[in-house]
């Protein structure tokens, strides 16, 4: 029994002993695993410290980098308000420059425009002098036979003119014994007979001439006067009587609302390149191309109350319109003086350049330029520069009206210009206040009062009269607002 405890004790303490290897040897499993895990925790840890620094460096360069950006764009920043600075200073000279190239570039284009259409009108001259050499010719040949014909005809009268002579000094010679006594007789009758007779024919003259005074004095002084009621809606030639002249009635054009034409071109068919006398008296027909004449425009405008209407219509058929509230021409003593205002139409205030000016023709260079503008251009006009406004220069050269508006010229292929006497209840409005600003009055919502007009009889005329007229009533208006600066730039020469 005591052998079986002493056994059983000896395998517990073996077991304890085993036990106590085992734990010994679990501890040391342990503390080897601890130390495992925490050198691959503290190799981790290294790592991710070393890639941190890496992480920092690569900042710390980003930073340095962005600094320099921000230097940078600080630098760039200045420099592109430098531009900007300069831009502006710089951009009303560009603006200037632009203008200008603009402006000579509209010019270069409407003579461009001029010089084609001139020189299909030239091809067409040269066709048709082609075709009339051969017509010349033969004139000229018929004209040679003539003159030889005329030599011997001439040779015959001289000597039928010599034997008449001769004739008719034997008849003198033979008759003069017998005039002479009864020469003494007849000249006491003569005398008496010539002396009544003078009486007589003195005073039929002076029954004539205040019959032509009195027929004068119920002449319209302009178209405004005229009565249409016979004829309604119809426009023809008509006698007027300017401001009452009693010797200078005129022949005009006015139309059936009463406008009376004063100039006119459409054919190139008149020639307008004529001295400053002809242009104070006018020509051509009122029935085609015409200058009603400076002296007669006088005299129209002379109350200072007429409206002046400018029509055009250029080579692309387009139609312009300039119309003036107030219009006057001034004496030939002050050289016919341009006065205009009110302007409103669709074709621009290019009148405004020349107001005030004189008339300028080709012998006479009253305008402002350093050249000669009415013989550059071959057409009297109250010219300041050459090239503002001018319908009466060469036909396919010089017609022409600036439109502010585009900035270029237009091409004019006809014109009409006709004047108006206002009514006489907006005469004492404009006489009231021509010290005052001067407003323009839009035309179509005017009223106008009505005017009393003399009725004369319509001269016929089979001669079709070409007349712009305007399609639409809602042409717009523009006022000219020009400043000083403009209107100098804008006056410079067009050579």
């Amino acid at each position: 029994m005591a052998d079986h405890k002493r056994r059983h004790c000896r395998y517990q303490r073996q077991q304890i002993h085993e036990l106590q290897l085992a734990q010994r040897q679990l501890k040391r499993q342990f503390n080897e695993l601890k130390y495992q895990r925490l050198g691959e925790r503290v190799r981790s840890i290294e790592i991710e410290q070393h890639r941190i620094a890496d992480a920092n460096f690569n900042l710390s360069r980003q930073i340095a980098s962005l600094d320099k950006l921000h230097s940078s764009m600080l630098e760039l920043l200045e420099d592109v308000e430098d531009v900007q600075n300069k831009v502006d200073k710089n951009m009303p000279e560009l603006r200037h420059e632009i203008s200008k190239l603009e402006f000579s570039n509209a010019q270069l284009l409407s003579e461009q425009n001029i010089v084609r259409e001139e020189g299909k009108n030239v091809a067409r001259s040269v066709q048709a002098l082609a075709v009339s050499i051969s017509t010349l010719q033969e004139e000229r040949d018929s004209v040679r036979r003539m003159q030889s014909s005329v030599s011997e005809l001439r040779m015959k009268m001289d000597r039928l003119q010599s034997m008449l002579d001769d004739v008719q000094r034997a008849l003198i010679y033979k008759h003069r014994g017998s005039i002479d006594k009864r020469d003494n007789k007849k000249y006491h009758n003569n005398r008496t007979v010539s002396a009544q007779n003078a009486e007589t024919l003195v005073a039929k003259l002076e029954n004539v001439e205040q019959e032509f005074e009195s027929i004068i004095k119920k002449l319209p002084r302009d178209c405004s006067e005229v009565s249409h009621s016979s004829q309604p809606n119809d426009d023809g030639l008509f006698l007027i009587a300017p401001n009452g002249q009693p010797h200078h009635p005129m022949l005009a054009h006015c139309s059936d609302d009463g406008w009376t034409s004063i100039q006119r071109r459409y054919d190139g068919s008149a020639d307008f390149n004529r001295s400053w006398e002809d242009y104070a008296n006018g020509f051509g027909s009122p029935a085609g191309e015409f200058w009603i004449g400076n002296e007669q425009l006088h005299l129209l405008t002379l109350n200072n109350c007429t409206r002046l209407r400018v029509l055009m219509q250029d080579i692309y058929d387009n139609v312009w319109l300039a119309e003036y509230n107030q219009f006057y021409i001034s004496s030939r003593l002050d050289g016919y003086r341009l006065h205009i205002d009110g302007y409103s139409g669709n074709a621009s205030d290019a009148l405004d350049y020349q107001q005030g000016m004189q008339f300028s023709a080709i012998d006479v260079d009253r305008d402002i330029s350093q050249t000669h503008c009415a013989a550059n251009y071959e057409g009297g006009w109250w010219f300041s520069h050459c090239q503002h406004a001018n319908l009466n220069g060469r036909y396919n050269l010089g017609l022409t009206w600036f439109d502010a508006a585009r900035n270029e010229w237009i091409a004019v292929k006809s014109s009409q210009m006709m004047i108006k006497r206002q009514p006489s209840a907006m005469c004492n409005y404009i006489a009231a206040h021509t010290s005052a600003t001067t407003t323009t009055l839009p035309l179509s919502t005017t009223t106008w009062p009505s005017s009393s007009a003399i009725a004369v009889e319509t001269i016929s005329t089979s001669t079709e009269i070409p007349v712009l007229t305007i399609v639409s009533n809602n042409i717009p208006s523009q006022k000219s607002s020009r400043s000083e600066k403009d209107n100098n730039s804008l006056h410079t020469k067009q050579v």
